[in-house]
């Protein structure tokens, strides 16, 4: 059976949220009709509690998300997955004892003044919180060209070959950028046997290959 990385994780939450683009559909709900959506769904919640990702009842119950003007709601009766929360960092805060030592050193590269002290839980936070943005902008750029099956046209094909070089040269760019965000999503570098997290976090059995065959 397969291992489970952080690399896993992340990707798998760019697949899916490539797939689902509007997160208000990261729901049971929403998602009980096409079984490939829901099943990658299932996937990346086991994920997350398995590599402790998930918010405690406390961030459940005293976050609030801002909507559309000034409305406000809980988050816990906006969102029902943890998939949100994990890309915005929120596990950062339940960490008080989580050191990150080659983040910290990357972050205090830019201290200007004496006074520009370290602040783990603000600094660790705003750092992923924004590469994470970047990252998944980024993602868009690099499956560009993913739904061209045959390029027609002399010029198609040109434009084709230019932003797939200028694409796999970004690429080796952004495996940087992905090992911060390792660091920080998985400081004790843990990885799970997937019989282990079918076993003790509600990881779906279904085999996935022949569902996506079967909807394609």
């Amino acid at each position: 059976m397969k291992t489970w990385t952080t690399k896993d994780l992340l990707y798998k939450t760019f697949e899916f949220k490539g797939m689902v683009p509007n997160s208000n559909e990261w729901n049971e709900s929403s998602l009980k009709w096409n079984q490939p959506r829901l099943i990658r769904f299932r996937r990346l919640n086991a994920l997350l509690k398995a590599f402790e990702l998930t918010r405690t009842e406390k961030q459940k119950n005293n976050l609030w998300t801002i909507l559309s003007g000034k409305k406000k709601v809980k988050e816990s009766e906006l969102t029902k997955n943890e998939i949100e929360p994990f890309l915005r960092g929120d596990f950062i805060h339940k960490r008080e004892t989580t050191e990150y030592p080659r983040i910290q050193q990357l972050i205090e590269k830019e201290k200007s003044f004496e006074s520009d002290s370290f602040n783990k839980s603000r600094d660790i936070y705003s750092f992923y919180h924004h590469l994470m943005k970047y990252r998944m902008e980024i993602e868009k750029v690099l499956g560009h060209n993913s739904g061209v099956l045959e390029a027609s046209g002399l010029g198609f094909r040109s434009a084709i070959s230019i932003t797939a070089e200028l694409n796999n040269d970004l690429y080796k760019k952004v495996e940087e950028i992905d090992k911060m965000l390792f660091e920080i999503i998985n400081p004790k570098n843990l990885t799970f046997e997937e019989d282990i997290l079918i076993k003790e976090y509600e990881f779906p059995k279904e085999d996935l290959d022949a569902i996506d065959m079967d909807n394609y």
